[in-house]
């Protein structure tokens, strides 16, 4: 059924097919059933490279292409790849892994701070308030989308095994990078939001329609929480994508394939 509105942004239709998706000629299982979602630049293909990781496919968008590496631990096969930014174009990768094998999937990469911590800290976010457009295709209108339990606990587990600690603070998802404004970044905190990313509430909206479970990995990157003082990149948190990948690996070591 097609639900209409005044803002086009929440239109929406219940039909899970759609006419390019129809068009591909993929086959349903042609990636295994777990995936690392990896928002973490030259790492990937280095971990790729490292462990002579064979490529299953490249998925091409304009400017970029991502190949999917097939890895392999004690509980079988998985797909690991980098990322592209931003909630539209990660879910156009997330929708194919979804619709052709993959069923429960670890997004890791940084986010920003829009509280006091530390750079390098990890975050598994409960929910994301949906301050992006892709969702909104993908599931009706709501403010926030709650983050599968069972796979954010395993991720947290992952994360206490390696010494670390973490936290379930709720992350604001919003693709309009240059329009973190000091009152919306008092509204976003006043709603509990302690981090913000570009694209988790999208990917999670993307493995809801397709049946698949979700959950993300984030280490603190850059910050806002000092707004008097502007925006501090922190290097971007680059120092933590190592890490940030072997405790994602591990989690998904921890799941039946």
């Amino acid at each position: 059924m097609l639900h209409t509105h005044e803002l086009p942004v929440i239109e929406r239709d219940d039909d899970s097919s759609d006419l390019i998706g129809e068009a591909e000629s993929i086959p349903a299982d042609l990636y295994p059933s777990r995936a690392v979602l990896a928002f973490l630049g030259e790492v990937v293909d280095q971990y790729a490279a490292a462990e002579r990781l064979p490529v299953i496919e490249t998925l091409q968008q304009i400017g970029n292409h991502y190949p999917v590496y097939r890895g392999h631990d004690a509980r079988g096969d998985f797909a690991i790849l980098m990322m592209p930014l931003g909630a539209p174009a990660a879910v156009m990768n997330t929708d194919v892994l979804f619709r052709h094998g993959v069923r429960s999937a670890i997004a890791v990469g940084s986010c920003g701070a829009l509280e006091p911590l530390e750079v390098g800290e990890f975050v598994v976010p409960a929910r994301a308030l949906r301050g992006e457009g892709t969702s909104f295709q993908y599931l009706p209108a709501s403010r926030w989308i709650d983050i599968d339990a069972d796979l954010r606990a395993v991720i947290g587990r992952a994360v206490e095994a390696a010494g670390y600690r973490v936290s379930d603070a709720a992350v604001w998802t919003n693709d309009a990078f240059y329009r973190e404004t000091r009152a919306m970044l008092n509204r976003r905190r006043s709603e509990g939001c302690a981090v913000v990313d570009m694209e988790c509430s999208a990917m999670a909206a993307s493995a809801a329609l397709r049946g698949a479970r979700f959950a993300q990995l984030f280490y603190t990157a850059d910050t806002l929480a000092d707004p008097e003082n502007g925006h501090d990149e922190r290097d971007w948190g680059r120092g933590s994508r190592g890490t940030a990948l072997t405790i994602a690996l591990d989690a998904l070591g921890r799941l039946e394939a």
